[in-house]
């Protein structure tokens, strides 16, 4: 089994702020034999929101791996805090074979492309040229995210493509959320810091987390 792990990291101070959650990462893929690919500037689309420019680093990449390779798509805010668990027996095992792509519905009640897994097929480079696209939500506060959205709730082959688990845990676990929803805790995989939007306080949660607290976001 081989897995790539693209992350898009852009922003010397970003960066710098998030260098724990990038290296654990590093240090994931090398313990399980995964390749991990970080992107920088060269893939910064400056006539978009920042988070756009995830779709031309992941198109690409799949454009130059094998068909069917399997491909996790991370951002940059996500902080691996079990690096013992193996990808393809929590995340893997899971992702049925008739289906393109595995995404998670939050803790917040959204369905979330903070991290997504997909087989590398010509329909889903198409689809994410298809994201690229929905130019009329380029500002929409979900930036690419409501691209996804608008085209799984549009198209029929879309959103049949595309599985959508509540096991947000397995890979995309929050430290907010509704009240009846796990949240992100020690011996999960990782930890997703959506909703936080300042990268300083991104470094003092992991550094937090790191000192054995369990820390809490309100949603509101």
């Amino acid at each position: 089994m081989t897995l790539t792990i693209l992350t898009l990291a852009l922003g010397k101070d970003y960066c710098r702020n998030l260098e724990k959650a990038l290296k654990s990462k590093v240090d994931y893929a090398k313990a399980h034999g995964y390749t991990y690919i970080q992107g920088d500037e060269t893939f910064w689309d400056r006539d978009r929101p920042i988070s756009w420019s995830k779709v031309p680093f992941l198109l690409h990449h799949l454009e130059k791996l094998p068909e069917n390779a399997l491909v996790w798509l991370s951002d940059a805010d996500v902080y691996i805090t079990n690096k013992s668990i193996k990808f393809e027996d929590n995340v893997l095992s899971i992702f049925k074979s008739d289906k393109q792509m595995l995404m998670t519905f939050d803790s917040c009640g959204h369905v979330n492309a903070g991290n997504i897994v997909m087989r590398n097929t010509a329909w889903i480079r198409n689809f994410w040229r298809r994201v690229y696209q929905q130019t009329d939500v380029i500002y929409h506060i979900w930036w690419e995210n409501a691209g996804i959205d608008k085209l799984m709730n549009s198209d029929t082959e879309v959103k049949d493509a595309i599985q959508v688990t509540n096991e947000h845990k397995r890979f995309n676990a929050y430290l907010m959320g509704f009240d009846e929803e796990p949240k992100w805790e020690h011996g999960d995989l990782l930890v997703h810091f959506a909703g936080v939007y300042d990268s300083d306080k991104m470094k003092d949660l992991m550094d937090r987390i790191d000192n054995g607290e369990t820390p809490r976001l309100s949603m509101y």
